[in-house]
């Protein structure tokens, strides 16, 4: 190792690969959005809060913040309604209600209506995001209400202005972690036992 003017000793950089170059550029083009995301989950997301549950449950749930602030959208709509569903499946099971819980997420929505275990205006947001979260998780026809080409179609007729795929699945994915922390926050309920059918 060679030694500059003033006899210290000169260190070589060191060459960044190809996928080293590929995630710093990704880093830095993509840092002030991940921020924008990190500080409006930091005005929404419980101050000092614990959550006490399976490792499922709470790798489901960190996992959907963290897809969040990493812009991958999909991820967070899938994650946030795992959670969701999975939340209120321990809730029907605290009551011996096995038989709801297992059915899914649209039969436990279903339930709470009739018997007033959430407020209507959350399972209606639930619900719709169960249903935007199906065409990522089922194959549906093209005519399904749901697809983001249906969506984006359905908005256009509304205005001239065009919503892009990727903004409306960010107006989604906003949706669902901020839908999220409201259920994780939200006191269910008691589920009457003699109700174990839909």
């Amino acid at each position: 190792m060679g030694k500059d003017l003033f006899g210290n000793k000169i260190i070589k950089k060191k060459r960044m690969t190809k996928l080293e170059k590929f995630l710093s550029k990704y880093d830095k083009d993509s840092f002030d959005d991940r921020l924008a995301r990190l500080k409006y989950l930091n005005q929404i997301m419980p101050k000092e809060f614990g959550i006490a549950a399976d490792p499922e449950t709470v790798f489901v749930f960190s996992e959907a913040k963290m897809s969040y602030i990493n812009g991958e959208f999909i991820a967070t709509i899938l994650l946030a309604q795992a959670f969701i569903e999975r939340k209120l499946q321990m809730h029907y099971e605290s009551f011996g209600l096995e038989k709801i819980a297992k059915r899914g997420l649209k039969a436990i929505v279903s339930h709470a209506r009739k018997n007033n275990i959430l407020h209507i205006y959350l399972l209606e947001k639930i619900d719709i995001l169960r249903k935007k979260r199906n065409p990522f998780t089922h194959f549906k026809s093209f005519e399904n209400e749901f697809n983001l080409s249906q969506r984006m179609f359905k908005e256009l007729k509304k205005t001239t202005e065009f919503c892009k795929p990727y903004q409306m699945l960010e107006n989604d994915a906003k949706e669902a972690i901020s839908l999220m922390y409201t259920i994780f926050l939200t006191k269910f309920g008691k589920v009457n036992q003699s109700s174990n059918d839909c």
